[in-house]
């Protein structure tokens, strides 16, 4: 008879791709994943649902139900009675909106413990004897559901650029002659000094304006070389001192909110510049963290558990937004910067994986990780021989990626030596992604054909989306819906303007069919100008879409993928079969623990969907009460265990 596990572990890596994990592996930059690779069993077909994207596909990997089922059908999801068009929908990363039961919840029924860190989708917590951190978007801390395209909020706002340059989001100012210092002012160091009117960018809890104070000094024969961050010109009100390329350690102080509190926060800043006349300077801030019960109860059930979490957490551990990426994406530092702000975001989600699991007072556990997703978003191209521009970039895009995978692994590390081998581990990711191609707007099609017709021709996404404006700026079109018969909306999904459904409806439901046909038509027989090439790799009715497990009120009424040299968005359109250049959008699945076949590569087709009835199973826990998906037998050591004792 097999041994038993005790325990269950399912660890996601979010956009984790198979054949690069192996790479790493082979080059010995993953010790802790071959880990689970020589211990356990490896799906090498491992299939993704569709659309290929975060909210949905994590949601399958809890429930071990179909898109369909669950309801989470895209990143994105309509607002209930408004005109089907991309602008009337919002992020979905609501445990409210997963309307199959997730194995935690069935779980939990039964009195098992079960704990939640950074699952998307998990929040708000309905478990009465478990704990949930964060799940209110991708990173603890942001929050996302809810909102429109790329929008999210983030606790007191996302982190700061100060600097004498104009910076997307940044606080931008000048410096000049220091003037009316207390507490010991250097007047041999000729310091000068700048204001910053702090911005509270997204923020979920909003702090009163406030502004505080950099002091820059000589202290050699190199001009300035020094700046001091200060809450006000007193000397004595200091927050750091800095040289180029210094970290701080991490800041304590206080802040006051609209509402009238006053909350003490913590923050790390960076010199990133500073040139010797003082006229280049940037200077970066992490997010502040409030250390108060108006942030714990935000992001964690019971909200102790964060706040100790948060009370013990190390210099080197903190909660980053989007891990850095957003910081990259405009600008504002370079990738060393972008490597260690992620990585102590990585320490922070070990750490806090260590309070929830360190007395062993569990029997479920599942942690989401979102920095190689975030990293594939701004670095993929560079990894591809054929799409980096210089040798130059395609070497540091690669020393980029095996670092992020390293820091990766090191968190798979810290939480493997906080399990026992009596527990089950899964190590799974959502999705992968491929490198981006030429934008394939739906409209194109769909106007040509004459199903469209726009009110204007967009109204563009503004600077704040930065790249990502210019590649998704159809998202803001606006089409007439006195004159349209098909709207396309978000990810996959094309919506006909349908009479007694739609608001503005002008489609007759005899009509139905035949206009399902046209959009078909018009989407399959498209070619994009540019490459002479088709963009569209399927297209389904509603009806037929069933085959991928899409059903419901919520699933377009026809459903389209493109080919994945089509299209900035990686993953997403793509089916999961999808390979491009160096990429491929297939998802990572290792298994290893008691009963488990030892360095097995298993061959046969295996689904998001199979982890949870493959953990009931081998567990014999209760299964969610909507489960579809199918045991892993194969992945046994004996698969015909319960009827061989």
């Amino acid at each position: 008879m097999i041994k038993r596990p005790k325990k269950a572990a399912v660890l996601g890596f979010d956009c984790a791709q198979p054949h690069l994990i192996l790479k790493h592996i082979e080059e010995g930059v993953m010790p802790n994943f071959k880990k689970i690779l020589d211990r356990g069993t490896f799906a090498t077909n491992c299939m993704a649902p569709f659309p290929t994207i975060t909210p949905p596909n994590w949601a399958c990997i809890a429930t071990g139900a179909s898109v369909g089922t669950h309801n989470v059908t895209d990143f994105w999801v309509p607002i209930p009675g408004t005109t089907r068009n991309t602008q009337n929908t919002v992020q979905a990363f609501s445990s409210e909106r997963v309307k199959a039961e997730c194995v935690w919840d069935a779980l939990d029924r039964i009195g098992k413990r079960c704990m939640l860190l950074n699952y998307p989708g998990s929040w708000p917590s309905k478990m009465r004897n478990g704990i949930v951190i964060g799940g209110r978007g991708v990173v603890v801390g942001d929050h996302r559901d809810g909102f429109w395209l790329f929008e999210y909020q983030d606790r007191l706002g996302i982190d700061k650029v100060i600097s004498t340059k104009d910076y997307i989001l940044g606080i931008k100012s000048a410096f000049r002659e220091a003037r009316g210092w207390s507490g010991g002012l250097n007047e041999a160091a000729q310091p000068l000094e700048l204001e910053a009117n702090l911005n509270f960018v997204r923020a979920m809890i909003k702090p009163l304006p406030m502004t505080w104070h950099v002091l820059a000094e000589k202290t050699g024969d190199a001009g300035y070389d020094q700046i001091t961050l200060c809450r006000s010109k007193d000397l004595r009100d200091t927050l750091c001192t800095l040289k180029v390329g210094q970290w701080s350690d991490k800041i304590r102080t206080t802040i006051k909110l609209e509402n009238g509190l006053e909350v003490e926060v913590s923050f790390r800043c960076k010199l990133i510049e500073l040139s010797r006349d003082a006229k280049d300077f940037r200077l970066y801030l992490t997010a502040f963290t409030p250390l108060s019960e108006i942030y714990y109860r935000e992001f964690s059930a019971p909200p102790e558990a964060l706040q100790e979490i948060e009370n013990s957490a190390s210099d080197d551990a903190l909660i980053a937004t989007t891990s850095g990426v957003l910081g990259k994406a405009l600008g504002w530092f370079d990738w060393d910067t972008y490597l260690e702000v992620s990585h102590m975001n990585d320490n922070w989600m070990a750490e806090a994986a260590g309070y929830l699991l360190k007395d062993g007072d569990w029997d479920l556990f599942y942690m989401h990780s979102h920095a190689i997703d975030f990293t594939y978003h701004i670095n993929i191209n560079g990894l591809d021989p054929n799409l980096a521009k210089t040798k130059e970039e395609y070497d540091l895009a690669w020393e980029v990626h095996r670092k992020i995978h390293q820091s990766q692994d090191e968190l798979l590390g810290r939480i493997l030596d906080l399990i026992d081998d009596d527990t089950l581990v899964f190590v799974v990711s959502d999705h992968g992604a491929t490198p981006d191609g030429p934008m394939f707007n739906p409209y194109e099609p769909l106007i040509n054909a004459g199903l469209t017709v726009l009110k204007e021709e967009g109204k563009g996404l503004g600077k704040d989306y930065g790249r990502f404006g210019e590649m998704w700026d159809w998202y803001s079109w606006d089409p007439d819906p006195k004159k349209s018969v098909a709207m396309p909306q978000n990810c996959s999904y094309i919506y006909i303007n349908l009479k007694g459904r739609d608001p503005e409806g002008i489609v007759e439901p005899s009509d139905y069919e035949k206009v399902q046909q046209q959009i078909i038509d018009a989407l399959y027989t498209y070619v994009d100008p540019v490459t002479g090439k088709r963009p569209v790799a399927l297209a389904l009715t509603k009806k037929d879409a069933r085959l991928l497990g899409l059903h419901g009120d919520m699933v377009g009424d026809v459903v389209y993928a493109t080919y994945p040299w089509f299209g900035n968005q990686q993953h997403g359109p793509h089916l999961s079969t999808a390979e491009y250049g160096i990429g491929k959008v297939q998802p990572l699945l290792m298994i290893s623990g008691p009963g488990i076949k030892k360095g097995f590569r298993l061959e046969r087709t295996v689904w998001l969907t199979d982890v949870v009835p493959t953990m009931c199973y081998l567990m014999d826990w209760p299964l969610p009460r909507d489960v579809e998906g199918a045991v892993i037998y194969q992945a046994f050591e004996d698969m015909n265990f319960k009827s061989n004792p």
